[in-house]
């Protein structure tokens, strides 16, 4: 295996190879074809994210320790935290539903940010640990399973409810889970990775040769719009989806792991479209359920046990004068689910018809998805914290139903989907019509 120059990089998102020149400070690095961040520079970027990740952690554990909230109602009192809340979970029987809050909302943070301080100390050693490369790439999955901020909407929607049964006071834990979502967001974009890959030890122990100048030679016609630049499959190469490193392996069909990073490499993901049709499909199945069976069983001393859908709670949220959170749970809870299958369907078949019309937009619309994809798990976060909250036998009591569990499965299926899928398929299609362009 070998190497192009450094200064050569595929987009993650259409795999088109550019040059990437030096940055000023605060500059960014953009595809010339479908616009993806490439590269950017960040002053003091290790210094501040460390900083930053310091403070997380102190959040992260108040968070998790104080009492997020306080409910009082006839003399009676009951408070919960994040944990608890997930405890309540599986003490009525839904275990499956605790460890999936458990992990989104205190596990993979802690993790993440734990990751991130271990690695960001060990980099200012020359040269980093070999096993920081490794810490990098589980510090990307555990990123995209960390829902702190999603949690605190849910938090705020389950407050909202509960207040009309009973006296609600916002705990420390919230305000410490409110400066943890900012603190983390912070991170996320001080931190520049691509200066701590320059720093780490080769997965392989040494790093291969750079191609000869003449391979590093790139024509670069129309260079604004990117028509007609290679991609790194023409050229036969193969871009490292997790420290973006552009190598060319004897054998495209088993290209090995990253020499830097030690990923397996694929010139596409392995059965992407399948993957995805198998997932979306799954996840159109648990969608009816998750609808139909009830999220929520009430209970109180003067009613019998009452059953609630997510859409009987965005009705409850509407009656109570709470148009603009009912507007949201709606979004989040039921619009979006089935939009990302939609979105996910028509990207596939788009791709395996070979379209090469609407590009742009539906490498837009893929984004989307990406991005809303976690915030569908608000509703398992409302029904978590109002179960935990409301247990006050014989007054009130909320018990979880069987849909939140489908429901979590929707959100979760989905998110793996458009994991699985592989943007670049979208324009596979453009370089087999000879070079067309939107």
């Amino acid at each position: 295996m070998s190497l192009l120059s450094e200064n050569i990089i595929a987009c993650r998102d259409c795999d088109l190879l550019q040059r990437i020149s030096v940055l000023p400070d605060g500059a960014t690095a953009q595809c010339r074809r479908c616009g993806h961040k490439l590269a950017y520079s960040k002053p003091d970027s290790l210094d501040r994210t460390l900083a930053l990740a310091v403070a997380a952690a102190i959040a992260l554990i108040v968070a998790n320790v104080a009492p997020l909230m306080g409910l009082s109602v006839s003399g009676r009192q009951s408070s919960t935290t994040i944990v608890g809340g997930a405890r309540e979970m599986w003490l009525q029987g839904q275990e499956m539903g605790a460890l999936i809050v458990l992990f989104c909302t205190v596990v993979a943070p802690a993790v993440h940010i734990g990751i991130m301080l271990t690695v960001l100390v060990a980099v200012r050693r020359s040269p980093p640990p070999y096993w920081v490369g490794t810490l990098m790439r589980w510090s990307n999955w555990y990123q995209s399973w960390a829902m702190v901020e999603v949690m605190m909407l849910g938090l705020l929607v389950a407050l909202i409810k509960i207040a009309e049964l009973a006296t609600v006071n916002p705990g420390v834990g919230m305000f410490a889970a409110g400066l943890l979502v900012a603190l983390a967001t912070a991170m996320t974009v001080s931190f520049d990775p691509n200066e701590v890959w320059k720093r780490v030890e080769w997965f392989n122990g040494e790093k291969p040769p750079v191609l000869e100048s003449s391979h590093n030679t790139m024509p670069v016609k129309n260079a604004s719009t990117g028509a007609n630049l290679p991609t790194g499959m023409e050229m036969g190469l193969v871009s490292c989806e997790c420290c973006g490193l552009l190598s060319k392996p004897r054998d495209l069909h088993e290209p090995g792991q990253c020499p830097r990073c030690g990923e397996e490499l694929a010139v596409r993901r392995h059965n992407a479209i399948q993957r995805t049709w198998a997932l979306i499909i799954a996840a159109l199945i648990c969608y009816i359920p998750a609808n139909v069976l009830p999220v929520m069983v009430s209970k109180t001393l003067v009613s019998t046990a009452e059953d609630d859908t997510i859409m009987s709670g965005v009705v409850l949220l509407y009656k109570t004068g709470s148009w603009h959170l009912a507007l949201i749970v709606l979004i989040a809870s039921v619009v979006i689910p089935l939009a990302k299958i939609g979105a996910l369907a028509y990207l596939l078949v788009t791709v395996q018809r070979h379209s090469f019309q609407g590009q742009q937009d539906r490498l837009r619309l893929y984004r989307l998805v990406e991005f809303v994809g976690r915030w569908s798990m608000l509703d398992v976060f409302v029904v978590t914290f109002t179960v935990a909250l409301i247990q006050l036998e014989p007054l009130m009591s909320i018990k979880p139903g069987a849909g939140v569990l489908f429901f979590a499965a929707v959100v979760i299926l989905t998110m793996i989907a458009a994991e699985q899928f592989d943007p670049r398929l979208i324009w596979d299609s453009n370089n087999e019509q000879g070079g067309h362009n939107d």
